[in-house]
């Protein structure tokens, strides 16, 4: 499962998701240097896991496959109609 960074004070997220957490962990700290000057932000920051399969790279379909599939059956549900 893949983590993020994210800043809750500056809306910020990591800009790409990192197999591993201490990497996560890392970008943060990084974050915290540049952004608030090595300061832990008062709205909070953090590391999250994010789930794969809500975007489609699991199990489950992503939205253009599914729009696929109806549109597939569309076309083939008025080919039987005639």
């Amino acid at each position: 499962m893949p983590y993020e960074y994210w800043c809750r004070q500056c809306a910020a997220v990591s800009p790409q998701r990192r197999p591993r957490r201490v990497d996560a962990e890392d970008e943060l700290v990084e974050h915290r240097r540049h952004t608030h000057g090595g300061l832990a932000p008062a709205a909070g920051d953090g590391v999250r896991p994010v789930h794969d399969e809500a975007r489609g790279d699991g199990c489950l379909p992503s939205g253009s496959w599914l729009f696929a599939l109806f549109l597939l059956a569309a076309v083939l549900s008025n080919c039987w109609g005639r």
